[in-house]
């Protein structure tokens, strides 16, 4: 396994088994206002996601 996925998977684990108390980490709030889990909401993401990968591989 290449050290890169392995780096992945293991901030992947530290993310989903963070304890924050119920409550948002203040970085993210304006993220979760922005963006209510609906499909528009998930393909703008991704639209900008790919947007900036594209902008920083340019």
């Amino acid at each position: 396994m290449a050290r890169g996925t392995v780096l992945a998977v293991a901030l992947a684990g530290t993310a989903v088994r963070a304890r924050t108390g119920g409550r948002a980490q203040k970085w993210s709030v304006p993220l979760r206002r922005l963006h209510s889990g609906h499909l528009g909401d998930h393909v703008a993401c991704a639209l900008v996601g790919i947007t900036l990968f594209a902008a920083l591989l340019w």
